[in-house]
């Protein structure tokens, strides 16, 4: 398996950097560290008056400079990173559009692992769930964001709404095999315990047939799912958390359902998603 890391230098690109070595390293998986320049961040709106022009373009100047020096010490963390942790040195840099750029770094790649905040502006302002939903529509891959703090997974929760990107999710889990060693545990939450009971062990029968062993459990509740999965996640020490990147609710519409959006701005771990 072949990873994409998408490398940033705040607290979650840093956790994701650690999700991405702790998930290399027993199998000697490759990974490779994407940083860059989105050169659209550099532009400066054009200020009126005598002299304008000039002073647009020495502010324009400046960014691309500090730009290209936090590019460079981008490179030089990582490559000492991957010394440190006993992985061989990938890297990938760009200037130009972030999304041409991470489409054709992650045509050959399975997984993508990010920070909740990791961005290529310079301004770091970009809303995290829009950012994440342009890389889940440029990308049939699955994605992995991570919180500020991370620890080795040792137990998983999949939640499932037996949505289709729920289902997607789950198999996509499955097939890669990530952290076979972990407890794995299967929750759906609905209003009526048989609605939620009914697909928490549908979810467990796909994952048994795919040797993987996991304990169903249904919630019962009319409490926003998303802090339903925050306890869950709380309680039960969760490492990791499987989730289809849609909704139920205005799916259909935008890519982050509330519930999954609520949860990306604010990972209580990391969160595996795809859509």
């Amino acid at each position: 398996m072949r990873i994409l890391l998408l490398l940033g230098e705040t607290e979650s690109s840093l956790s994701a950097r650690e999700f991405a070595f702790d998930l290399a390293r027993p199998g000697g998986l490759s990974v490779s560290g994407l940083s860059g320049i989105d050169l659209s961040s550099l532009t400066v709106p054009m200020i009126g008056g005598i002299g304008a022009s000039a002073y647009q373009a020495k502010l324009e100047e400046t960014r691309g400079r500090q730009a290209r020096e936090n590019n460079a010490r981008l490179h030089a963390s990582y490559a000492e990173a991957c010394d440190a942790r006993g992985v061989e040195f990938s890297w990938l840099s760009f200037e130009g559009d972030p999304a041409e750029a991470f489409r054709v770094a992650s045509e050959t790649r399975d997984l993508i692992v990010t920070g909740h905040d990791t961005t290529f502006s310079v301004d770091r302002a970009a809303s995290l769930p829009e950012l994440l939903s342009n890389l889940l529509l440029l990308s049939p891959r699955p994605v992995v964001v991570c919180g500020d703090e991370y620890r080795r997974p040792r137990d998983v929760l999949v939640a499932y709404d037996g949505s289709l990107p729920a289902m997607r999710a789950l198999q996509m889990y499955a097939l890669l095999g990530l952290w076979r060693e972990a407890r794995v545990h299967v929750t759906s939450i609905a209003a009526e315990l048989q609605l939620a009971t009914r697909r928490a062990h549908a979810a467990a029968d796909f994952l048994r047939s795919h040797d993987v062993h996991c304990t169903v459990v249904p919630i019962e509740t009319r409490v926003d799912p998303s802090e339903a999965i925050r306890i869950e996640v709380v309680d039960r020490g969760i490492g990791l958390l499987v989730m289809g990147a849609f909704g139920h609710r205005g799916w259909s519409n935008a890519l982050f359902g509330s519930t999954t959006r609520r949860l990306v701005e604010r990972p209580p771990c990391p969160l595996f998603l795809f859509h």
